[in-house]
């Protein structure tokens, strides 16, 4: 609530009049006919308010560690998607379309690495019949990395809009913002430190638990 007060004096000896006007600032769902209140839009759906401090991006830089650091400015910007606050903060898309890539590529080379055992269908030594398995599409998903943001809690706290956030992880679209802010995690590791480091990233810190999640996934179809 908001109160604006008007004092008018009259050195006549009248009595002074005081006007006072309230403006009430709904933070809730939007309700026609209300003025809604500009701090409401800028608050994650599990009521974390935007901005860079230590409670936002904790997990996303304890994942990383100081071997794979980012800015802190940047880390917002990996959790925070376009949908958020009408697009008008920094968000993540550039990131996640960055990382989605590197993912794919390092994927396919990491697939297909075992020698192939039919030398009369291998290329070069390389066994390229895995690219079209239902674990090698599973590896590069976006439930893939959203299952795995999900586990690792980095996506805790994420600034995005949700049409109906009482649904599931799945159904009210949480894990497909989660995948792409995985993948934005990988392309700001790229961007701040190169292809080489980001593989040695994505080798190390995901893709043991990349494969659990994809090999779960199929034995669960």
């Amino acid at each position: 609530m908001m109160t604006i007060r008007t004092l008018t004096t009259k050195s006549s000896g009248i009595t002074s009049a005081i006007f006072t006007r309230s403006i009430y600032l709904h933070k809730g769902p939007r309700i026609e006919g209300l003025k809604r209140d500009p701090e409401s839009v800028f608050v994650s759906p599990k009521g974390a308010k935007y901005g860079v401090n230590e409670e936002n991006i904790v997990n996303i830089k304890n994942f990383l560690g100081e071997k794979y650091a980012i800015p802190d400015e940047v880390a917002l910007q990996v959790i925070t998607h376009k949908s958020f606050g009408n697009g008008i903060k920094p968000y993540n898309e550039k990131l996640h379309i960055m990382g989605s890539k590197l993912l794919s590529l390092f994927f396919v080379k990491h697939v297909t690495n075992p020698k192939s055992t039919d030398n009369t269908r291998a290329i070069e030594g390389k066994n390229l019949d895995v690219l079209g398995s239902p674990i090698s599409k599973e590896l590069v998903g976006l439930k893939t990395a959203g299952n795995f943001a999900k586990l690792n809690k980095l996506n805790d706290v994420m600034f995005w809009k949700s049409a109906n956030s009482t649904l599931g992880f799945e159904s009210s679209g949480e894990m497909r913002v989660s995948g792409q802010m995985l993948n934005a995690l990988v392309g700001a590791v790229n961007f701040y430190h190169g292809k080489e480091k980001a593989e040695q990233f994505i080798n190390e810190k995901l893709v043991a638990g990349f494969e659990n999640i994809s090999i779960n996934s199929v034995s669960n179809m």
